[in-house]
């Protein structure tokens, strides 16, 4: 998150040698975990913008979340991430599945204000999660928007039953509303714990997030192996994005 909110807005393009436990930026663009493909891709690869968000003077290139995702993030263990890897993060997902929900009003673009009690509120610029799990099916790293998901489960039923509607990739899943903005505001009744592409902020009442449209150079294999980033990269030309 720190390399995004530098370069973004610069012609220094960003080169991603993914390290961590859930590598979403890397999983999203079809990007390899291996040094030595990472480094032949910054030598030899192609180049690419993509959009980021941007909370305040910070900007992210995957999620922001408020409530149970950034909850989940704090009560995962570290030395379980380096033993299981992204399986760890079920473990601090299981502690805040009986949390209370938030109170909120969440405002898209200039559309008029509408208020919710949801669990999580998470806005994306992609849509996969660890595992291959793919939240937000139209999200797209280079198309101006952010893509926004509202997560209201109130029981373990609807936990269940939400996240075999993910999995399956259907267009409509229980206990989920999805939306589209370039502006989007978040405002709780009280402070709820936040996080920028996995890295917990300061907690707070507000989550106001914006797009700033290709503001980030990539750089990608070329040519593009994997089917989405093929996809992406068709989008990408036919936008005159290079």
């Amino acid at each position: 998150m720190a390399c995004v909110t530098a370069l973004a807005g610069t012609d220094v393009a960003l080169a991603v040698l993914p390290a961590g436990t859930g590598n979403l930026l890397a999983a999203n663009l079809g990007l390899s975990g291996d040094l030595a493909t990472g480094i032949g891709v910054v030598l030899q690869g192609g180049r690419r913008r993509i959009d980021v968000g941007a909370v305040g003077d910070q900007s992210f290139a995957v999620m922001a979340g408020m409530g149970f995702d950034a909850h989940m993030l704090d009560a995962t263990n570290d030395t379980a991430k380096k033993h299981i890897g992204w399986l760890a993060y079920a473990a601090g997902a299981a502690r805040h599945l009986r949390d209370r929900p938030m109170r909120i009003s969440i405002t898209l673009d200039d559309k008029p204000s509408f208020a919710r009690r949801p669990r999580t509120v998470i806005v994306g610029n992609v849509g996969r999660l660890q595992g291959g799990m793919r939240l937000l099916n139209d999200a797209q790293p280079d198309d101006g928007l952010l893509d926004v998901a509202i997560l209201s489960p109130r029981t373990l039923r609807h936990w269940l039953a939400l996240g075999w509607g993910v999995l399956r990739r259907k267009s409509s899943v229980p206990s989920m509303e999805t939306y589209t903005a370039t502006r989007v505001a978040i405002r709780a009744k009280r402070a709820q714990p936040r996080q920028l592409d996995g890295d917990l902020i300061e907690p707070g009442k507000e989550l106001l997030v914006t797009v700033r449209p290709q503001a980030l150079v990539l750089c990608v294999p070329q040519p593009a192996t994997d089917p989405d980033l093929a996809h992406d990269a068709g989008l990408a030309k036919t936008s005159g994005a290079q």
